[in-house]
């Protein structure tokens, strides 16, 4: 007993120089002018404080203190200030009463979440190129993995998280939560244990307490299968966003995929599209849905992150529309009059009697109920149905205009002229469209 003792420690050792090692090669592929470690005053990220004063980068300490648990939570707050103050470290603390957010409803975690998220994009909006450091290791994967996989969650769910994601950078991934207590104990690192990590009425609770111990013991070899599958999912993932990064426009505009293109997706490259674009994941089904509507329905995003406003159904396929589109200004024009009818007419410029003018002539946009007598048609026509008849895109129909006088519509312009007021013999009146 006592020799698997030896070897035990040994291993452990072993690791906690593997640690070190592995941090600082992290840090040097990861260079940033500041860190931000997000430290709640657990074991796993003290160790993480600890890492970063011996690498001696430019780093400060962000604690989110959410007022839940008490003395608990005050003491929480003072180990990471006071550890702070003992080595001259930067320390940011913000105090959020969640129970203020929670009795308006909603999700523990996921409120906390969104709170402390917001408090690290402050800082990352303050300092340029700055990663904010998290604490997560090898059996918050673990963790991931069962939950995603039970609540049925996609491959990059399960896939887990990457060592770096945007600002975000996570060096302690690849081990365990042993041997990051084993880091502590070795190197005298101080933290508090949060006794809500015992109590059984969270989801993660229950899978890190009693559903994956039961499911290692039967086979432990199993958080190295994960492991290992995660790996395979991660790599089909990055595969995913690459190819699905190809459909989308480099700076933000309306972009169309067409019928095609999105009949060869499979579930994971759409919900990796939707990503990219920061569409809501809920509004997936609905997107896709509009396949079986009419063309000219719609989604509408709601998406504050997201550069597109909407998602419209058309025969080519669906078209996301662009959210900060200039407003197109009225087209201007100039009138003329010219001696002689010309062989080639163009959209630009239409030919007019000027004895069918009544008044002035404006531009304005077509409303509702508009109509004319088109060029080649017995009476009038919809402008609504002249636009449908010319295929025109329904996001693009609302920046169309009509030329008119006091009395009547004389052009839907760029599309066609009414046929009571076109010029049959010179001289005529000439509107040029600029």
């Amino acid at each position: 007993m006592k020799s698997v003792d030896i070897k035990f420690k040994r291993l452990l050792m072993e690791s906690v120089d593997s640690i070190s090692h592995s941090f600082k090669n992290h840090i040097e592929e990861q260079r940033a002018p500041h860190y931000f470690l997000a430290v709640s005053g657990g074991c796993d990220s003290m160790v993480l404080m600890d890492l970063f004063h011996k690498q001696k980068k430019p780093f400060s300490i962000l604690h989110v203190n959410y007022q839940l648990r008490g003395t608990n939570s005050t003491m929480d707050a003072e180990l990471v200030r006071n550890t702070c103050l003992k080595h001259d470290i930067p320390y940011h603390e913000l105090k959020h009463d969640l129970s203020i957010d929670l009795a308006k409803g909603g999700n523990l975690q996921q409120l906390a979440r969104e709170v402390r998220y917001n408090f690290f994009k402050s800082f990352l909006s303050q300092t340029p190129k700055a990663l904010i450091c998290l604490a997560h290791h090898k059996n918050d994967q673990e963790e991931n993995f069962w939950i995603a996989m039970s609540r049925g969650g996609g491959l990059r769910a399960m896939a887990g998280m990457k060592t770096i994601e945007g600002s975000y950078l996570r060096p302690l991934l690849e081990f365990t939560k042993k041997e990051l207590m084993a880091y502590a104990i070795q190197n005298k690192v101080e933290w508090r244990e949060d006794a809500s990590n015992k109590k059984n009425i969270y989801t993660r609770n229950i899978w890190r307490n009693i559903l994956i111990p039961e499911l290692i013991e039967e086979h432990p070899s199993l958080s190295d299968s994960i492991a290992l599958l995660q790996k395979g999912l991660a790599v089909q993932v990055t595969a995913d966003r690459k190819l699905t990064c190809k459909l989308i426009p480099r700076s933000p505009r309306d972009f169309q995929l067409s019928w095609n293109t999105l009949s060869k997706l499979h579930s994971n490259q759409w919900i990796e599209l939707l990503d990219q674009l920061k569409v809501p994941k809920g509004l997936a089904l609905s997107i896709l849905n509009l396949s079986k509507g009419e063309n000219g329905k719609k989604v509408i995003l709601k998406s504050q992150e997201s550069p597109y406003q909407s998602v419209w159904k058309n025969e080519q396929g669906l078209l996301f529309e662009y959210a900060n589109k200039k407003n197109k200004t009225a087209p201007s024009f100039k009138e003329s009059i010219k001696e002689a009818l010309p062989k080639v007419f163009s959209k630009k410029e239409i030919y007019l009697n000027p004895e069918k003018i009544s008044g002035e002539l404006s531009v304005r946009k077509w409303k509702t109920g508009d109509r004319l007598c088109p060029i080649g048609m017995m009476g009038s026509k919809l402008v609504s149905d002249i636009l449908k008849d010319a295929k025109t895109p329904t996001h693009q129909r609302k920046d169309v205009w009509v030329l008119e006088d006091e009395e009547k519509i004389i052009s839907l312009v760029n599309y066609c002229i009414d046929t009571r007021c076109v010029a049959k013999k010179a001289p005529c009146l000439c509107i040029e469209f600029r």
